[in-house]
């Protein structure tokens, strides 16, 4: 082969493989996230994925076993926000197995997720789980409910944390959540109309007795924290939200108070950094728009029916705060909204995922 036709061979592979990259690494742009959720199945728990686009549009990307088995049921059998959860830097995903009383901690890949640990949870049924920085709480729903805490190792692997059991009596419980810094951590308790704050010391542990204030509305039930460390609940009974500060003591002081939406069963609650904040009203079919002044924590309703769809229960926001999804069980798929500059919501239609009414859970990354 003479020198001439060596140089255009090489010049036409190089120019081959330039392109095969350039194609290849515009295919990978288009994904730029994933959205998570559970199937919550008494046969084999799984966690069923969806790769996300920059248009905030999913894709089923496939699933993979917990490990353990859920609950099965009907619409929502665990009564709870907080099943499926991504720690702050989305390494980690934590889901709760219900029917076999364990934690499954999976590592968040580019393409997937990979098992890497499943525990007991340290109870009975446990619906909830909350993450802060290398601390994990679970709340244990059934026979006598309890939060307990885990270590979470730099490998994925829970370690129980030795006397961190706190018994919380009875009650109907949704939520375990840490607040601001890790310092405070709160429970929803449906049951009594009351939240439960506890402090929690520098070694994770919280106090033996949590404060316990009465919700301002009925049956609270989901919960997210603001920028400033300020808690806002979604009331289930009351068809509204509340907004508290939470005192140095554990005390919460009323903001606003139960601003109502006009929707049946306003249960699961998500919000961004720039104030939107959203609620998943399951009796009505409907999703609500409020407005959170950062300055202050007051909330205003913008639209009591922003979105729609079947029966939407858990909600999640991606970080950067431009998509909201939301679980919707009733159909089996995934409904996709982008959040506008006026908080108001573009519905992106709804993904498949072969889920039943029983699925739970959702995480946004």
């Amino acid at each position: 082969m003479n020198k001439k036709i060596l140089v255009s061979v090489l010049v036409a592979a190089i120019l081959m493989i330039s392109i095969a990259v350039v194609w290849a690494s515009q295919n990978d742009k288009d994904v730029v996230g994933a959205v998570y959720t559970m199937t919550n199945d008494a046969a084999g728990n799984e966690v069923v994925i969806f790769s996300r686009d920059d248009e905030g549009l999913l894709t089923k990307a496939g699933s993979i076993s917990t490990g353990g088995i859920g609950s099965g049921g009907g619409l929502d059998p665990l009564g709870s926000q907080g099943s499926l959860v991504l720690s702050e830097d989305h390494r980690w995903l934590l889901a709760v197995n219900a029917g076999s009383n364990e934690i499954s901690v999976f590592r968040v890949l580019p393409d997937g997720l990979d098992l890497v640990d499943k525990v007991d949870s340290g109870g009975v049924f446990p619906v909830s789980v909350t993450i802060f920085h290398n601390l994990v709480y679970v709340l244990n729903a059934g026979a006598s409910p309890n939060i307990a805490g885990f270590s979470l190792s730099h490998r994925g692997e829970l370690t129980p944390l030795a006397q961190s059991t706190r018994s919380l009596g009875a009650g109907g419980f949704a939520q375990v959540g840490f607040g601001f810094q890790g310092e405070k951590m709160v429970v929803t308790d449906k049951a009594n109309n009351s939240i439960l704050v506890y402090s929690v010391d520098r070694n994770g542990f919280p106090v033996m007795n949590p404060v316990i204030s009465v919700s301002n509305g009925l049956v609270p039930f989901g919960f997210i924290f603001d920028e400033r460390g300020r808690l806002l609940v979604s009331e289930a009974g009351s068809g509204a939200v509340s907004s508290y500060k939470i005192l140095h003591d554990g005390t919460l002081k009323v903001i606003s108070p139960s601003v109502p939406n006009g929707q049946a069963a306003t249960c699961w609650i998500a919000g961004n950094k720039r104030g939107d904040v959203f609620t998943a009203n399951t009796g009505s079919q409907t999703l609500s728009a409020y407005d959170l002044k950062v300055r202050n924590g007051k909330l205003t309703l913008r639209n009591a029916t922003a979105g729609v769809a079947d029966r939407p229960i858990d909600l999640s926001i991606t970080a950067n705060g431009l998509f909201l999804y939301a679980l919707d069980p009733g159909n089996g798929t995934v409904h996709m909204f982008q959040t506008k500059r006026d908080g108001s919501l573009t519905d992106l239609g709804a993904v498949p995922g072969g889920l039943f009414i029983f699925a739970q859970g959702i995480a946004a990354r």
